[in-house]
């Protein structure tokens, strides 16, 4: 018997190692660090069918602490989409609510705040206290407003959208400079129909009055293509966002989020296309940074 096989036994992993953690099986991943996840604050701006997406995601990885921004009440018409409510307890709640009493079943450890209030209500402040901010919103004005304050707080921003088969996921940080901004890529059309409330919930569209809302056609597997492009690029931004500010570069073994580009997703002719985003030299949040934006 070979005397050095003797002296240096092969060191056995117990079972209980193996399956008795929770994130076993993300902790192996190369760069994972989960103590940086688990002390995270997300704010998620949306509790609808992508909104649902992303707070299972980031609950199930372990994030720290979730603000849950949201005023709507759950409708039948929800029920499809969001995997969070149910028929039996769901119905005419508040979504932030709901979604929190759901998650306590998935991992207990996660504290989700919901805040039932329409974002120009929120306290500011509660934009400083987060490391990633996501937009699941359906209108543009909403989406505008938390892009400039991410920008203003230089929090990464985190934006999706969805429509029938289609998607799209953009990430903004002020702290690079080059990148653009959600406002960046805004045209006039844009600008016409801000005021307009594109909801999946809302009321339909009348020819003859502009400013009606539209129903957004959608389906659960865009939004959890999306959800889960856009749960990913929030934990690239957080594994990786040390490494960015230490050296100029995100962390090689999770990979450069989206900043100033924007993926967009083809669900018809099943395909992916990023695109960078142009920065406007006229855009009055990235180009010009007001001294007194930000409620002060």
């Amino acid at each position: 018997m070979d005397s050095k096989k003797v002296n240096n036994p092969i060191r056995v992993i117990r079972e209980s190692s193996i399956h008795g953690d929770r994130f076993d099986r993300q902790k192996r991943i190369m760069g994972w660090d989960q103590e940086r996840i688990s002390n995270a604050t997300v704010m998620v701006i949306g509790a609808g069918a992508t909104g649902n997406e992303v707070v299972k995601n980031l609950t199930l990885c372990g994030i720290g602490r979730v603000f849950l921004i949201d005023y709507d009440l759950i409708e039948s018409s929800n029920l499809s989409r969001c995997v969070l409510f149910n028929y039996t307890n769901s119905l005419k709640k508040y979504k932030a609510e709901v979604i929190k009493d759901a998650c306590k079943n998935l991992n207990p450890k996660v504290k989700i705040i919901p805040i039932t209030q329409d974002l120009n209500s929120i306290d500011k402040h509660l934009y400083k206290k987060c490391n990633v901010i996501c937009s699941c919103l359906d209108n543009l004005e909403a989406r505008l407003e938390a892009n400039n304050y991410a920008y203003y707080h230089a929090v990464p921003f985190v934006d999706s959208g969805i429509d029938e088969f289609f998607g799209s996921v953009q990430v903004v940080f002020s702290e690079d400079k080059d990148a653009a901004c959600l406002q960046c890529g805004i045209s006039e059309k844009d600008l016409e129909l801000m005021w307009r409330r594109f909801s999946c919930t809302g009321q339909e569209l009348d020819p003859t009055d502009a400013a009606t809302e539209r129903i957004i056609a959608s389906i659960i597997t865009t939004t959890s293509i999306i959800g889960g492009i856009q749960s990913q690029q929030v934990l690239k931004v957080l594994l990786g966002l040390s490494s960015f500010k230490e050296f100029g570069h995100w962390n090689p073994k999770i990979g450069e989020p989206l900043i100033g580009k924007q993926l967009i997703y083809n669900g018809i002719s099943n395909e992916f296309v990023i695109i960078s985003k142009l920065k406007d030299p006229k855009c009055w949040t990235c180009s010009f940074k007001s001294k007194n934006f930000g409620g002060k």
